[in-house]
């Protein structure tokens, strides 16, 4: 037997822990940026991309991934939907949809797709372990914005 409301509660802890990862990249710039999300990634996490291509490994290499998209990309719009979350014991998984609008290079983009993410729950917090980022194809607009 489940015991519901402890899942419901790690549920809500691991959705606190995206939001503040979103929230981080979406709205933090710099120092600021860099403190957030070291809180909410693990010293060995895994990045993967498309095709679960290997990104990187660590921390601090996680930390600068978004660092260089939001040095890089203009974002005009971003919704994401609402987290699915599976724990089991120590671990979870949370995937989720999103959709955004980012101006790269004056052309902008429409992407979709999907993050995925593990979590191992250490000394009580849950902390990143691995992520995918896994876009779908880009929709490119007709007009180059200046």
């Amino acid at each position: 037997m489940t015991d519901r409301p402890l899942i419901a509660k790690e549920q809500a802890e691991i959705r606190d822990v995206l939001a503040r990862i979103n929230g981080a990249w979406s709205k933090l710039r710099g120092e600021a940026m860099t403190a957030a999300l070291n809180e909410c990634f693990a010293e060995e996490i895994v990045m993967r991309g498309p095709g679960f291509v290997f990104l990187g490994k660590g921390r601090d290499s996680a930390v600068q991934s978004y660092h260089d998209f939001v040095n890089q990309a203009e974002v005009k719009s971003v919704l994401l939907d609402e987290p699915q979350i599976d724990v089991a014991g120590e671990t979870a998984t949370a995937q989720y949809k999103w959709t955004m609008t980012y101006v790269l290079n004056g052309q902008e983009y429409t992407e979709r797709g999907h993050d995925i993410f593990v979590f191992a729950r250490r000394d009580g917090k849950w902390l990143a372990i691995w992520r995918a980022l896994l876009p779908e194809q880009a929709e490119i607009s007709s007009d180059a914005v200046n």
